[in-house]
Protein backbone atom coordinates (compact mmCIF):
# COMPACT_ATOMS: atom_id res chain seq x y z
CA UNK A 1 0.00 0.00 0.00
CA UNK A 2 0.73 3.45 -0.46
CA UNK A 3 3.62 4.72 2.47
CA UNK A 4 1.54 7.97 4.35
CA UNK A 5 3.77 10.63 5.11
CA UNK A 6 3.00 12.29 8.39
CA UNK A 7 4.60 15.68 7.14
CA UNK A 8 2.25 16.06 4.47
CA UNK A 9 -1.38 16.11 6.07
CA UNK A 10 -3.40 14.47 4.07
CA UNK A 11 -7.16 12.87 4.39
CA UNK A 12 -5.46 9.60 4.93
CA UNK A 13 -2.81 10.54 7.41
CA UNK A 14 -5.63 12.72 9.47
CA UNK A 15 -7.22 9.42 9.59
CA UNK A 16 -3.78 7.55 10.33
CA UNK A 17 -3.46 9.89 13.05
CA UNK A 18 -6.61 9.63 14.91
CA UNK A 19 -6.73 5.74 14.41
CA UNK A 20 -3.25 5.65 16.12
CA UNK A 21 -4.53 7.62 19.01
CA UNK A 22 -7.70 5.89 19.40
CA UNK A 23 -7.55 2.51 18.45
CA UNK A 24 -10.60 1.64 20.46
CA UNK A 25 -12.85 3.27 17.11
CA UNK A 26 -12.53 0.05 15.43
CA UNK A 27 -13.70 -2.15 18.19
CA UNK A 28 -17.72 -2.22 18.17
CA UNK A 29 -20.22 -4.32 16.87
CA UNK A 30 -22.97 -4.37 14.07
CA UNK A 31 -25.39 -3.39 16.51
CA UNK A 32 -24.19 -0.02 16.85
CA UNK A 33 -22.16 -0.11 13.65
CA UNK A 34 -19.54 2.51 13.87
CA UNK A 35 -21.51 5.38 15.76
CA UNK A 36 -18.19 6.54 17.67
CA UNK A 37 -16.37 6.35 14.75
CA UNK A 38 -18.31 8.42 12.39
CA UNK A 39 -18.71 10.84 15.28
CA UNK A 40 -14.89 11.31 15.62
CA UNK A 41 -14.12 11.48 12.03
CA UNK A 42 -17.09 14.70 11.78
CA UNK A 43 -15.31 15.96 14.85
CA UNK A 44 -12.19 15.87 12.65
CA UNK A 45 -13.85 17.10 9.53
CA UNK A 46 -13.01 14.26 7.47
CA UNK A 47 -16.31 12.52 7.70
CA UNK A 48 -17.56 14.37 4.70
CA UNK A 49 -14.69 15.31 2.80
CA UNK A 50 -16.21 16.66 -0.19
CA UNK A 51 -18.85 18.58 1.72
CA UNK A 52 -18.20 22.26 2.43
CA UNK A 53 -20.17 23.40 5.09
CA UNK A 54 -19.94 26.93 7.40
CA UNK A 55 -17.67 25.41 10.20
CA UNK A 56 -15.94 22.93 7.98
CA UNK A 57 -14.79 24.76 4.34
CA UNK A 58 -11.99 22.62 3.84
CA UNK A 59 -12.95 19.98 1.41
CA UNK A 60 -10.58 16.82 -0.49
CA UNK A 61 -10.29 15.51 -4.10
CA UNK A 62 -11.54 12.23 -4.69
CA UNK A 63 -8.10 11.19 -5.12
CA UNK A 64 -7.26 11.43 -1.53
CA UNK A 65 -11.27 9.67 -0.46
CA UNK A 66 -10.27 7.07 -2.46
CA UNK A 67 -6.25 6.66 -0.36
CA UNK A 68 -8.28 6.93 2.80
CA UNK A 69 -10.89 4.12 2.01
CA UNK A 70 -8.08 2.21 1.31
CA UNK A 71 -6.68 2.70 4.28
CA UNK A 72 -9.45 2.25 6.42
CA UNK A 73 -9.79 -0.95 4.23
CA UNK A 74 -6.54 -2.17 5.25
CA UNK A 75 -6.40 -1.15 8.91
CA UNK A 76 -9.38 -2.26 10.42
CA UNK A 77 -9.61 -5.53 7.89
CA UNK A 78 -13.41 -4.57 6.83
CA UNK A 79 -14.07 -3.33 3.60
CA UNK A 80 -17.94 -3.30 4.06
CA UNK A 81 -16.41 -0.53 6.68
CA UNK A 82 -14.68 1.46 4.13
CA UNK A 83 -17.62 0.85 1.51
CA UNK A 84 -20.32 2.49 4.57
CA UNK A 85 -18.24 5.63 4.63
CA UNK A 86 -17.74 6.05 1.11
CA UNK A 87 -21.84 5.72 0.49
CA UNK A 88 -22.72 7.63 3.51
CA UNK A 89 -20.89 10.11 1.90
CA UNK A 90 -22.44 10.23 -1.29
CA UNK A 91 -26.05 10.16 0.31
CA UNK A 92 -25.16 12.96 2.94
CA UNK A 93 -24.57 15.23 0.03
CA UNK A 94 -27.22 14.23 -1.92
CA UNK A 95 -29.30 15.15 1.07
CA UNK A 96 -27.66 18.77 1.19
CA UNK A 97 -27.62 19.92 -2.34
CA UNK A 98 -31.50 18.98 -2.51
CA UNK A 99 -33.57 21.92 -2.52
CA UNK A 100 -36.06 20.55 0.16
CA UNK A 101 -35.67 22.72 3.23
CA UNK A 102 -37.91 19.69 5.27
CA UNK A 103 -35.73 17.55 4.52
CA UNK A 104 -32.50 19.21 5.12
CA UNK A 105 -33.68 20.67 8.35
CA UNK A 106 -34.74 17.40 9.76
CA UNK A 107 -31.54 15.08 8.83
CA UNK A 108 -29.01 16.83 7.53
CA UNK A 109 -27.19 18.19 10.67
CA UNK A 110 -27.14 14.67 12.94
CA UNK A 111 -25.93 13.09 9.39
CA UNK A 112 -22.93 15.58 9.13
CA UNK A 113 -22.19 14.80 12.86
CA UNK A 114 -22.53 11.36 12.74
CA UNK A 115 -24.85 11.00 14.53
CA UNK A 116 -26.93 8.93 12.47
CA UNK A 117 -26.91 6.94 8.88
CA UNK A 118 -29.16 6.90 6.09
CA UNK A 119 -30.03 3.77 3.66
CA UNK A 120 -30.75 3.78 -0.38
CA UNK A 121 -33.48 1.29 -1.47
CA UNK A 122 -33.41 0.67 -4.67
CA UNK A 123 -32.83 -2.93 -5.64
CA UNK A 124 -36.27 -5.99 -5.17
CA UNK A 125 -36.42 -9.30 -4.81
CA UNK A 126 -35.52 -11.91 -7.39
CA UNK A 127 -35.35 -8.53 -10.16
CA UNK A 128 -32.43 -6.30 -9.00
CA UNK A 129 -32.19 -2.75 -9.37
CA UNK A 130 -33.08 -3.06 -13.44
CA UNK A 131 -35.46 0.04 -13.38
CA UNK A 132 -37.69 -2.17 -16.24
CA UNK A 133 -38.21 -4.56 -13.27
CA UNK A 134 -38.56 -2.63 -10.31
CA UNK A 135 -42.94 -2.69 -9.09
CA UNK A 136 -42.92 -0.44 -6.09
CA UNK A 137 -45.11 2.18 -6.53
CA UNK A 138 -46.33 5.27 -4.94
CA UNK A 139 -50.05 6.29 -5.49
CA UNK A 140 -50.48 10.29 -5.13
CA UNK A 141 -54.18 9.87 -2.62
CA UNK A 142 -55.04 13.39 -1.84
CA UNK A 143 -51.82 15.41 -0.17
CA UNK A 144 -49.90 12.27 0.17
CA UNK A 145 -48.46 9.41 -1.30
CA UNK A 146 -49.15 6.05 -0.94
CA UNK A 147 -45.79 3.45 -1.19
CA UNK A 148 -46.55 -0.63 -1.91
CA UNK A 149 -43.59 -2.78 -2.40
CA UNK A 150 -41.09 -4.25 -1.33
CA UNK A 151 -37.25 -3.91 -0.85
CA UNK A 152 -34.30 -5.87 -0.54
CA UNK A 153 -30.14 -5.76 0.28
CA UNK A 154 -30.83 -2.34 1.63
CA UNK A 155 -27.14 -1.68 2.68
CA UNK A 156 -26.95 -0.55 6.36
CA UNK A 157 -30.68 -0.64 6.50
CA UNK A 158 -30.86 -1.77 9.97
CA UNK A 159 -28.85 0.73 11.37
CA UNK A 160 -30.31 4.06 9.34
CA UNK A 161 -32.85 6.32 10.84
CA UNK A 162 -34.50 7.03 7.03
CA UNK A 163 -34.57 5.07 3.95
CA UNK A 164 -34.16 6.80 0.66
CA UNK A 165 -37.18 4.45 -1.47
CA UNK A 166 -37.41 4.44 -5.14
CA UNK A 167 -40.95 4.22 -6.12
CA UNK A 168 -42.96 4.35 -9.65
CA UNK A 169 -45.12 7.71 -9.80
CA UNK A 170 -45.80 7.55 -13.74
CA UNK A 171 -45.43 5.39 -16.65
CA UNK A 172 -44.71 7.51 -19.99
CA UNK A 173 -44.38 6.10 -22.80
CA UNK A 174 -44.41 2.80 -22.00
CA UNK A 175 -41.09 4.07 -18.88
CA UNK A 176 -41.00 4.10 -15.93
CA UNK A 177 -40.90 7.51 -14.15
CA UNK A 178 -39.52 7.23 -10.36
CA UNK A 179 -39.54 9.66 -7.46
CA UNK A 180 -37.15 8.84 -4.53
CA UNK A 181 -38.78 9.23 -1.21
CA UNK A 182 -37.50 9.52 2.36
CA UNK A 183 -39.06 7.00 4.56
CA UNK A 184 -38.30 7.77 8.06
CA UNK A 185 -37.73 4.07 10.16
CA UNK A 186 -40.45 4.41 12.30
CA UNK A 187 -43.55 5.01 9.53
CA UNK A 188 -46.63 3.57 9.76
CA UNK A 189 -46.58 0.93 7.06
CA UNK A 190 -43.00 -0.04 6.68
CA UNK A 191 -41.46 -3.25 7.82
CA UNK A 192 -38.03 -3.92 8.49
CA UNK A 193 -36.63 -7.00 8.32
CA UNK A 194 -32.58 -8.86 8.50
CA UNK A 195 -31.68 -10.21 5.23
CA UNK A 196 -30.96 -13.69 5.69
CA UNK A 197 -28.41 -15.41 4.33
CA UNK A 198 -26.29 -12.71 3.49
CA UNK A 199 -23.25 -12.52 6.26
CA UNK A 200 -20.63 -10.65 4.95
CA UNK A 201 -19.40 -6.61 4.40
CA UNK A 202 -19.72 -6.40 8.47
CA UNK A 203 -20.29 -4.67 10.23
CA UNK A 204 -22.43 -3.22 7.90
CA UNK A 205 -25.93 -4.22 7.99
CA UNK A 206 -28.76 -5.51 5.60
CA UNK A 207 -32.10 -5.64 5.17
CA UNK A 208 -35.19 -5.48 3.35
CA UNK A 209 -38.48 -3.56 3.98
CA UNK A 210 -42.11 -4.16 2.98
CA UNK A 211 -44.35 -1.29 1.96
CA UNK A 212 -47.80 -1.60 2.87
CA UNK A 213 -49.84 1.36 2.29
CA UNK A 214 -47.05 3.37 3.49
CA UNK A 215 -48.27 6.95 3.80
CA UNK A 216 -46.25 9.91 3.06
CA UNK A 217 -46.30 13.92 2.49
CA UNK A 218 -45.21 15.65 -0.68
CA UNK A 219 -42.67 17.08 2.12
CA UNK A 220 -40.57 13.61 1.71
CA UNK A 221 -39.97 13.48 -1.78
CA UNK A 222 -35.94 13.70 -2.54
CA UNK A 223 -35.30 15.88 -6.05
CA UNK A 224 -38.02 15.83 -8.65
CA UNK A 225 -40.43 13.85 -9.27
CA UNK A 226 -40.01 11.23 -11.79
CA UNK A 227 -36.68 12.11 -12.03
CA UNK A 228 -35.12 9.71 -9.37
CA UNK A 229 -33.01 7.24 -11.10
CA UNK A 230 -31.16 9.66 -13.61
CA UNK A 231 -30.52 12.16 -10.91
CA UNK A 232 -29.89 10.09 -7.86
CA UNK A 233 -29.47 6.22 -8.88
CA UNK A 234 -27.18 6.57 -11.65
CA UNK A 235 -24.94 8.78 -10.19
CA UNK A 236 -24.55 6.84 -7.16
CA UNK A 237 -24.03 3.51 -8.85
CA UNK A 238 -21.06 5.27 -11.00
CA UNK A 239 -19.81 7.15 -7.72
CA UNK A 240 -20.09 3.63 -6.32
CA UNK A 241 -18.19 1.41 -9.36
CA UNK A 242 -15.25 3.47 -9.31
CA UNK A 243 -14.62 4.19 -5.21
CA UNK A 244 -15.15 0.53 -4.53
CA UNK A 245 -12.21 -0.61 -6.08
CA UNK A 246 -10.21 1.25 -3.05
CA UNK A 247 -11.66 -0.32 -0.19
CA UNK A 248 -11.17 -3.79 -2.00
CA UNK A 249 -7.37 -2.59 -2.67
CA UNK A 250 -7.41 -2.30 1.27
CA UNK A 251 -8.60 -5.37 2.35
CA UNK A 252 -6.67 -7.52 -0.29
CA UNK A 253 -3.33 -5.70 1.43
CA UNK A 254 -4.89 -6.87 4.85
CA UNK A 255 -5.64 -10.08 3.76
CA UNK A 256 -2.09 -10.95 2.73
CA UNK A 257 -0.59 -9.37 5.62
CA UNK A 258 -2.95 -11.87 7.94
CA UNK A 259 -1.76 -14.83 5.86
CA UNK A 260 1.72 -13.88 6.22
CA UNK A 261 1.05 -13.63 9.53
CA UNK A 262 -0.90 -17.08 9.74
CA UNK A 263 1.67 -18.82 8.37
CA UNK A 264 5.07 -17.09 6.92
CA UNK A 265 5.62 -20.30 4.59
CA UNK A 266 1.94 -20.31 3.23
CA UNK A 267 2.56 -18.02 -0.13
CA UNK A 268 5.66 -18.64 -1.73
CA UNK A 269 7.52 -15.62 -2.57
CA UNK A 270 6.63 -16.00 -6.22
CA UNK A 271 2.64 -15.76 -5.53
CA UNK A 272 3.50 -13.14 -3.06
CA UNK A 273 4.94 -11.16 -5.24
CA UNK A 274 2.44 -11.23 -7.64
CA UNK A 275 -0.19 -10.71 -5.36
CA UNK A 276 1.58 -7.32 -3.86
CA UNK A 277 1.56 -6.28 -7.68
CA UNK A 278 -1.79 -6.72 -8.14
CA UNK A 279 -3.07 -5.26 -5.06
CA UNK A 280 -0.58 -2.17 -5.71
CA UNK A 281 -1.93 -2.13 -9.48
CA UNK A 282 -5.51 -1.77 -8.00
CA UNK A 283 -4.59 0.98 -5.65
CA UNK A 284 -3.29 2.63 -8.69
CA UNK A 285 -6.35 1.94 -11.19
CA UNK A 286 -8.80 3.47 -7.98
CA UNK A 287 -6.81 6.65 -7.99
CA UNK A 288 -6.58 7.16 -11.58
CA UNK A 289 -10.41 6.52 -11.52
CA UNK A 290 -11.22 8.94 -9.01
CA UNK A 291 -9.29 11.54 -10.33
CA UNK A 292 -11.73 11.25 -13.81
CA UNK A 293 -14.48 12.29 -11.61
CA UNK A 294 -13.00 15.64 -10.68
CA UNK A 295 -13.09 16.11 -14.50
CA UNK A 296 -15.54 17.14 -16.90
CA UNK A 297 -14.15 15.87 -19.99
CA UNK A 298 -11.80 13.31 -18.82
CA UNK A 299 -8.46 11.77 -20.80
CA UNK A 300 -9.42 8.43 -19.60
CA UNK A 301 -12.50 6.48 -19.85
CA UNK A 302 -12.90 5.74 -15.88
CA UNK A 303 -15.12 2.39 -17.16
CA UNK A 304 -11.70 0.67 -18.91
CA UNK A 305 -9.92 1.32 -15.10
CA UNK A 306 -12.57 -0.03 -13.50
CA UNK A 307 -12.65 -3.03 -15.61
CA UNK A 308 -9.13 -3.63 -15.50
CA UNK A 309 -8.85 -3.38 -11.37
CA UNK A 310 -12.09 -5.76 -11.35
CA UNK A 311 -10.48 -8.27 -13.69
CA UNK A 312 -7.25 -8.15 -11.30
CA UNK A 313 -9.56 -9.05 -8.42
CA UNK A 314 -10.99 -11.81 -10.20
CA UNK A 315 -7.58 -12.96 -10.93
CA UNK A 316 -6.15 -12.28 -6.84
CA UNK A 317 -9.28 -14.22 -5.85
CA UNK A 318 -8.35 -17.22 -7.52
CA UNK A 319 -4.91 -17.35 -6.58
CA UNK A 320 -5.72 -16.70 -2.91
CA UNK A 321 -8.66 -20.01 -3.24
CA UNK A 322 -5.74 -21.83 -4.85
CA UNK A 323 -3.14 -21.02 -2.02
CA UNK A 324 -5.25 -21.38 0.78
CA UNK A 325 -7.71 -24.59 -0.18
CA UNK A 326 -7.38 -27.11 2.48
CA UNK A 327 -5.47 -24.66 4.40
CA UNK A 328 -6.69 -24.20 8.34
CA UNK A 329 -7.69 -20.80 8.50
CA UNK A 330 -8.52 -18.77 11.18
CA UNK A 331 -12.32 -17.21 10.81
CA UNK A 332 -10.81 -13.59 10.60
CA UNK A 333 -9.36 -14.77 7.49
CA UNK A 334 -11.86 -16.57 6.39
CA UNK A 335 -14.29 -13.87 6.41
CA UNK A 336 -11.99 -11.51 4.81
CA UNK A 337 -11.73 -13.93 1.63
CA UNK A 338 -15.51 -13.85 1.69
CA UNK A 339 -16.01 -10.24 1.94
CA UNK A 340 -13.48 -9.59 -0.66
CA UNK A 341 -15.02 -12.20 -3.40
CA UNK A 342 -19.00 -10.64 -2.35
CA UNK A 343 -17.74 -6.93 -2.89
CA UNK A 344 -15.95 -7.84 -5.87
CA UNK A 345 -19.28 -9.60 -7.52
CA UNK A 346 -21.38 -6.51 -6.78
CA UNK A 347 -22.56 -5.28 -10.05
CA UNK A 348 -20.87 -8.05 -11.83
CA UNK A 349 -23.94 -8.33 -14.79
CA UNK A 350 -23.19 -4.65 -15.30
CA UNK A 351 -19.93 -4.65 -15.34
CA UNK A 352 -20.13 -7.44 -18.52
CA UNK A 353 -22.40 -5.08 -20.26
CA UNK A 354 -19.82 -2.18 -19.93
CA UNK A 355 -17.37 -4.40 -21.18
CA UNK A 356 -19.70 -5.26 -23.84
CA UNK A 357 -20.41 -2.04 -24.80
CA UNK A 358 -16.78 -0.94 -25.04
CA UNK A 359 -16.40 -3.84 -28.08
CA UNK A 360 -19.61 -2.37 -29.54
CA UNK A 361 -17.93 0.99 -29.89
CA UNK A 362 -14.83 0.17 -31.15
CA UNK A 363 -16.46 -2.16 -33.79
CA UNK A 364 -18.81 1.13 -34.49
CA UNK A 365 -15.65 3.01 -35.05
CA UNK A 366 -13.78 0.49 -37.19
CA UNK A 367 -16.59 0.70 -39.74
CA UNK A 368 -16.71 4.49 -40.20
Amino acid sequence: MTKLNDKAPSLATTLAHLLRQEPELLSFDSARLANALWQRMADEKILTPRLSTPTNTQTYPYTEIVKAAAYLSHQSGLPGLAMTWLAQQRLIEIIAQCENSVIKDTYLADLIAGNTLSALAVSEPKVGAHPKHLNTRADKVGDTYRLNGEKTYVTNGLNAAFFIVFAITDVVDKRKQFTAFIVPKDSKGLSISPLHGFDALKPSTHCTLLLDDCELPDSHILGDIGKAFDDISKPFREYEDVMMLAPLAGAMQSLIDQLCAHDAELIANDNLGQLLAITESVEVLSSQAASQLEQANPHTNPISLIITGRLLVEHFNQTIKQLSAEQPLNDAIKRLIKDIEVLSNIAQSVNKIKQINLAIHYRQQELT
